[in-house]
């Protein structure tokens, strides 16, 4: 080694000069052993101009951090207990967040594995006051009208539904795949090159159809074809349609969509009906741009929103009703980086997210208190062994240096676990998502970023609980601590201070858990108009060319099959058929009712339902007046339809619904008379309002059912798997799932927030109770003498457990009063942020800081009444046998 030379160099270079001197003085007549030691002398400190030269080279510092490092291991080894305990604290603090950071990175910031992703934007269609009108906001003739525009900034792709598709080859169409169907500039715009063959051309996706050629992902052409070049020129069946494969596409390649990994391409015109490429009033297209270098994004912007404007004077707004007009009028384009891609789930839960991190941060810094105070607690009791070394010249920066290279490597174990910790965190957290037909495909794997992250958080933490405790414990009166130091009489203001400040922060935490807790159950309790319990929807597929009148002679046979058994009260069929995503609204016309009678430009929009034979039953929406659609009513001889109560409120007032008639714009000139009056119900959503709402008997039948049963969800799923087989072959089951999980997605954000706020808030909790445990119990453990002097001249247990409860007790108000402080400034500030995640509780909720408050004080007092107890019971005997 080098560095071996060159010590070997120097100590020769040393014993040269000295050997040197010394035959200088024994030529002079002196002795050779006298001569060498005054050669020596005269020399002076070999050792010190040593560490002077190797000083020069630069090489010390690096072995000083080794020793360091080295001392520190062997010093931690030697304190187990503590240094178990502190690693588990930084774990679960820095654990937490390297997991929420995680899932923030992989589904909003990850950058798009393409070239120069941040000239990518999205174009989004927005009102003022809203974020997006929609996820899928773009019909085809606007898209083109768009795309003819940006030539001069640069150049617009589109993206249609992402969904799972029947796939298969050989004539087979057996398994689900994850498809897109996708512009034909998308690749080339992206500038994603394929592995294999080619990727879309022009000519893929014209207006008459296009051909039908397909891309693979490099991982499905892996994992479905063994990677076999042959695959190209083969037909498969996507949505059982033939389409011949022209290309895989290049690794890591996966799509715009973090939430998604998407197995096939195909072009936007082969993959769906051609009145969607001509209507302008069907919007089922994301639209993206990648911007020339030269362009500045508001110049983009204003051309986009021109053409949009435009459009909607000319293509939508004269035949729009009244309730859309003013909001079509007011919308406008705007362009979103999109480097990440589109990240629709990760913007859907950014906000949630981000004020978790904000807790988990929280945790940190009160798992730092408590490390502090382990940190102070420890240095105290080495005090003498650092005046010490003081006394015998070590530098106090050098002391610094090692005792916050412990603290460091506290923090590097403590983030190691940490990482371990957050793995699980990550698929932890995605569990929270709502199921789709496509699972959450998010790359959680921690990279360079989320490594890099967790490793500042470990300097961090370190710099914020070992700094402070390192430079305290040398700045002690070395005097004082050689001559045995001062009688310790209670814990040091440093670590009351902490231990307060964990106090206010763990308060801040509940409160905050309280309010998403009150939110998430006021939800939960918020009157649907409907009863999800015992209800299990069932979602059928069916293939492409199936006649409609089989289909609805299938639905009605399973229908019957599943009633005929015991414990099955009730099963029908609805279109649509998963709430939360509603059912779809339409223009109509109120027998004696016109908007010009009233005098306003009424809204005459309404939500619709297709409901098939004991709907209304099936998931246990009331009846006000007259009756629900029956199995006659299904033939649409005579027209009939339900209404709920807004619609008959709003249009009918006091006087009875049943009999009058109405129009819907989807029947044209036909009449419906109304049967029925049902209670209001939200369909859209838990948050959302009651619409006016028009159920109208079933026409169509690809929708899914609802069969309310008193049987377990296990033994009910096993009958309708029978019975659908047993009704029709060539029926596919989709899904089958408790109706109750489909509310649960509705609140899906909320139930995120509340479920971690309340496991952090509970952790800062315990952290907190233990700070102030070990901060009383080590303030007792000092004052052992004391006390059983107290005892021995007549003081009893409760005297001393009063005693300490009345130092304690100022400190666990102190906290408790500051928390509440911050809590309620805070709340005041993040107002804004905060009211928009809560429903039906207040940000500063009285119940809520109140309860927090109690809940805290109690804990806290428990964790100091426990030492409190402990020196109570002190044999004064033994006590003074300290002295």
């Amino acid at each position: 080694m080098k560095f071996t030379r060159l010590r070997r160099d120097l100590a020769d270079e040393i014993e040269a000069h000295i050997a040197e001197r010394a035959d200088e003085l024994m030529e002079g007549g002196m002795g050779k052993q006298a001569a060498r030691q005054r050669a020596r002398r005269e020399f002076g400190n070999a050792t010190l101009y040593a560490e002077i030269s190797r000083e020069a080279w630069g090489w010390t510092r690096f072995e000083r951090i080794a020793r360091d490092f080295r001392h520190a291991l062997r010093t931690l080894r030697a304190s187990p207990l503590f240094t178990l305990t502190a690693v588990l604290s930084l774990a679960l603090g820095i654990g937490a967040n390297t997991a929420i950071f995680t899932l923030l990175y992989a589904s909003l910031w990850r950058p798009l594995p393409v070239q120069d992703p941040r000239q990518i934007f999205q174009l989004v269609r927005a009102s003022p006051g809203s974020e997006s009108w929609g996820e899928y906001s773009y019909s085809y003739p606007l898209f083109q009208q768009l795309s003819e525009s940006a030539h001069n900034v640069g150049e617009a792709f589109a993206i249609g539904g992402r969904n799972s598709q029947k796939f298969g080859v050989d004539g087979v169409s057996n398994e689900r795949v994850a498809g897109v169907a996708v512009s034909a500039n998308f690749f080339s715009v992206l500038r994603v090159q394929p592995l294999l063959g080619r990727v879309f051309q022009p000519r893929d996706d014209s207006v008459m159809g296009g051909d039908h050629v397909a891309v693979l992902s490099r991982g499905f052409w892996s994992r479905r074809f063994q990677s076999n070049p042959s695959i190209l020129g083969k037909t498969i069946l996507y949505n059982e349609t033939p389409y011949t494969v022209v290309g895989v596409a290049q690794p890591e390649f996966t799509g715009v969509d973090a939430e998604a990994s998407i197995d096939v391409w195909v072009p936007l015109t082969s993959s769906v009906d051609k009145g969607w490429l001509t209507e302008p009033n069907v919007n089922w297209l994301r639209l993206l741009v990648r911007l020339r270098p030269d362009v500045v994004p508001a110049q983009a912007q204003a051309i986009f929103d021109g053409v949009f404007r435009a459009h909607l004077a000319d293509k939508l707004l004269p035949d729009a009703s009244p309730h859309w007009k003013p909001v079509l009028a007011s919308q406008r384009i705007t362009l979103r980086p999109a480097y990440s891609g589109i990240a629709s789930t990760g913007r859907k839960y950014e906000k949630p997210l981000l004020v978790l991190l904000g807790l988990v941060a929280l945790v940190l810094l009160i798992a730092c208190g408590n490390v502090a105070n382990l940190i102070l607690e420890r240095n105290a009791s080495r005090q003498r062994e650092i005046t010490l070394r003081l006394a015998l010249g070590a530098s106090r920066g050098h002391i610094v240096s090692q005792l916050f290279t412990e603290s460091l490597l506290l923090a590097v174990t403590g983030a190691a676990c940490g990482v371990l910790l957050a793995v699980w965190g990550t698929h932890l957290l995605i569990s929270f998502l709502p199921q789709a037909s496509l699972p959450p495909a998010f790359d959680l794997r921690p990279g360079l970023v989320v490594l890099g992250f967790t490793a500042c958080t470990a300097i961090v933490t370190a710099m914020l609980f070992g700094l402070g405790p390192a430079v305290r414990a040398c700045v002690a009166n070395a005097d004082l601590n050689l001559r045995g130091g001062p009688r310790v009489t209670g814990p040091s203001l440093g670590g009351r201070l902490l231990v307060a400040g964990q106090l206010a922060l763990s308060l801040l935490l509940l409160i905050g858990a309280g309010l998403f807790l009150s939110t998430l159950r006021n939800l939960k309790t918020s009157d649907l108009g409907f009863r999800p319990e015992n209800v299990v929807t069932l979602d059928l597929s069916f293939p492409k060319a199936t006649p409609e009148d089989r289909l609805r002679q299938t639905y009605v046979r399973i229908k019957e099959r599943l009633e005929s058994h015991a414990g099955v009260m009730v099963a029908s069929y609805a279109w649509p058929s998963i709430y939360g995503h509603g059912g779809w609204s339409g223009g109509i016309e109120v027998e004696g009712h016109t908007a010009e009678s009233h005098g306003n430009d009424e809204d005459n929009d309404v939500g619709m339902i297709a409901a098939g034979p004991g709907f209304f039953e099936s998931i246990g929406l009331g009846l006000l007046q007259g009756r629900y659609l029956n199995l006659q009513d299904q033939s649409g001889k005579p027209p009939v339809a339900v209404v709920n109560e807004s619609f008959a409120r709003h249009y009918f007032g006091s006087s009875p619904a049943v009999g009058r008639r109405i129009k819907l714009a989807a029947d044209g000139q036909a009449q419906r008379e109304i049967v029925g009056v049902v209670r209001d119900a939200k369909h859209y959503g838990v948050r959302e309002k009651a619409w006016r709402m028009v159920y109208v008997p079933a026409w169509k039948v690809d929708g899914g059912f609802f069969i309310r049963a008193r049987l377990n969800v296990q033994l009910l799923s096993d009958i309708i798997r029978a019975e659908v087989t047993a009704t029709d072959k060539i029926a596919h089951i989709e899904r089958i799932r408790p109706f109750e999980m489909d509310v649960n997605d509705m609140v899906s954000e909320e139930r995120l927030t509340a479920a971690l706020s309340s496991v952090f808030g509970a952790l800062a909790v315990v952290l907190s109770a233990i700070g102030l445990y070990g901060v009383v119990a080590y303030g007792t453990s000092r004052r052992t003498s004391e006390f059983g002097i107290r005892m021995a001249l007549g003081a009893k247990s409760g005297d001393v457990q009063r005693l300490v409860l009345r130092q304690t007790i100022p400190l666990i108000v102190a906290g408790v009063g500051a928390g509440v402080v911050g809590a309620a400034t805070l709340a005041h500030i993040l107002s804004a942020v905060i009211s928009g995640m809560l429903y039906g509780v207040k940000p500063v909720d009285i119940a809520v800081f109140a309860g927090s408050t109690l809940l805290l004080a109690g804990v806290a007092l428990l964790a100091a009444l426990l030492p409190a107890r402990r020196a109570s019971r002190i044999d004064p005997m033994i006590a003074l046998r300290y002295e």
